[in-house]
């Protein structure tokens, strides 16, 4: 199940993991009438969201998650212009300096000696963006998940995709469709795939990692 690239459907009509409530999205682009729990979940590419990029997964992860969970981040662009390639740029950079993972004064550097980042430094980040980060277990994320909280996943790229990839990544999940799948916005396939429904028996197969609950 595929959410179209640019929508984004909203939760604050609704009580937050209660019963079967209506969905509608923004400009009308997805509707459903039988999901179990809204989502606000946004689509940020984090291609070309600066020299760092390819590794961005978890900052932009983090600007996803504050933006569905109704937080406030700085910079952040909205619609089919922040869902662009380079959208957010400003923003991820931004968060990255939050994260601890490169210098205000020049986001070309980074300041810790290992690829990506670990949920350690996404919950930093969300923290000075006056969110609330929870660290949990995988399986208490896909609950939370469920329910209506914003959480970031660490997963297996390749598993969650089917794919022959073999690295750590980091994706947003919150609600669920109509099926029954959570649904997952993906930095690293903005483009391709937008927001995803995924059950969860296929989101725990793709487990890295824990997961971050944000509010």
């Amino acid at each position: 199940m595929i959410i179209p690239l640019h929508s984004t459907v909203s939760r604050r009509t609704a009580l937050r993991g209660f019963g079967v409530v209506g969905l509608t999205a923004a400009a009308g682009l997805f509707a459903t009438s039988q999901a179990h729990a809204a989502s606000d979940l946004v689509v940020i590419d984090q291609k070309g969201t600066g020299p760092w990029g390819p590794e961005n997964c978890g900052p932009t992860s983090a600007v996803i998650a504050l933006v569905a969970a109704g937080r406030r981040v700085e910079h952040y662009v909205s619609g089919a212009d922040g869902s662009a390639k380079g959208g957010n740029s400003r923003a991820v950079q931004e968060m990255r300096a939050r994260c601890g993972l490169s210098p205000w004064e020049d986001p070309a550097v980074k300041t810790v000696d290992y690829t990506g980042a670990y949920l350690e430094d996404l919950e930093a980040g969300i923290r000075d963006t006056d969110g609330t980060a929870t660290h949990s277990l995988f399986k208490e994320g896909l609950e939370a998940s469920a329910h209506g909280s914003v959480v970031i996943l660490h997963v297996h790229h390749g598993r969650l995709l089917g794919e022959d990839a073999d690295y750590g990544h980091f994706v947003v999940a919150q609600g669920e469709d109509a099926d029954g799948n959570l649904l997952v916005s993906d930095p690293g396939r903005a483009q391709e795939i937008g927001i995803t429904g995924y059950s969860r028996e296929h989101l725990r197969q793709a487990r890295q990692g824990d997961a971050t609950i944000v509010s």
